[in-house]
């Protein structure tokens, strides 16, 4: 079935169809000379929302819940393979309830990895932000407490979180109100963490609203770089079940704002190959940046084999931003190595 009216968000995930090259029993794409090139999505089946962690040489990818469980988690040396290794998350919080568990992100916090993702609160029934704990960058993560981090079921709820390490230290969560889901409308926000990362302190600043014409219906999946002193906030609006899904740039001399949109218009946007590709993350290689993202094939919106996820180069030069794609054959690999913090 492919929607065609603002439904529940991410309630349309597919179950997803094996991929042409296959790793560890599951789609990827593989295709490209393993030296220079490589083939777009990189994963074949769906993997909505995609978030990104590299400890060492690793990139781990968490995604929204599916048919491989509620937090799947896939590893790669390259962001190109990439081999699936189950479900993160396997025991859900108290305080949620299964099969509403969205857009996870990870990142290390005195020696452990926090999850910070969207699930269903039980007491609000709206989308509430949770925090899960794990010993190790795969899993499993657990979630001990018997309330969100973070519910606003006022504003429709909350979901989206994204963590974000300052050049300070200091740790800052992202999230957008999820007010579409009540006929409201929806802004990204940002408040610091406590130096745990198990608590909001202070106040949350509003930090992006839709503005623009190309941002209809929502602006969502915020995920934060720093790079010479300015920061650059990546963001998704429009209807995510269709092509009006695109990507846009904002920037900032601080992480809490003012923000400035580097552009009017999409800084990536659906083509002949790609529809709807947003709700990704930029990550740091060795050679630079590259978003990681999320799109429908054109001619399957909705379909099988659901979101798959792709990788574009990004530039950045002072206020101007660029994601190169989508594309399916791309000449130049991401570089291998040690990332620059995020």
């Amino acid at each position: 079935m492919t929607p065609t009216a603002p439904i529940s968000r991410r309630t349309l995930v597919a179950t997803g169809t094996i991929g042409a090259a296959l790793l560890g029993g599951l789609g990827t794409a593989a295709r490209a000379d393993a030296a220079t090139g490589y083939t777009n999505p990189v994963i074949t089946k769906t993997q909505p929302d995609p978030g990104v962690l590299q400890v060492g040489n690793q990139f781990f990818l968490y995604s929204t819940a599916g048919p491989q469980g509620n937090m799947p988690v896939l590893v790669s040396m390259d962001l190109v393979q990439w081999r699936p290794l189950g479900d993160a998350q396997p025991q859900i919080a108290a305080w949620s309830e299964s099969g509403r568990h969205w857009a996870p992100e990870v990142i290390e916090v005195n020696g452990k990895f926090h999850a910070y993702y969207t699930a269903r609160d039980r007491a609000s029934d709206r989308q509430a932000i949770g925090v899960a704990i794990a010993n190790l960058p795969e899993g499993p993560f657990f979630d001990p407490a018997d309330a969100p981090l973070l519910s606003t079921p006022e504003e429709g709820g909350c979901i989206d979180a994204s963590p974000f390490r300052d050049e300070d230290g200091s740790l800052w969560l992202l999230w957008k109100n999820d007010g579409n889901a009540a006929d409201q409308d929806s802004f990204l926000f940002a408040q610091r963490l406590a130096d745990d990362g198990l608590s909001l302190v202070g106040e949350r600043t509003r930090i992006l609203e839709r503005d623009q014409d190309w941002e209809i219906y929502t602006i969502e999946g915020p995920a934060v770089i720093a790079q010479e002193g300015r920061y650059y906030l990546f963001y998704s609006a429009g209807e995510y079940w269709n092509a009006t899904y695109g990507v846009g740039v904002a920037v900032a001399d601080a992480i809490d704002g003012p923000w400035t949109k580097v552009s009017d218009t999409p800084v990536l946007a659906a083509n002949d190959v790609a529809a709807g590709p947003g709700h990704g993350m930029p990550v740091w290689t060795r050679d630079g940046i590259w978003y990681v993202y999320h799109a429908w094939q054109p001619d399957h919106i909705g379909e099988d084999p659901g979101r798959q996820t792709w990788i574009s180069k990004v530039t950045i030069e002072g206020d101007a931003v660029s994601i190169d794609g989508p594309r399916i054959e791309n000449p130049v690999r991401p570089g291998i190595g040690e990332q620059r913090p995020r």
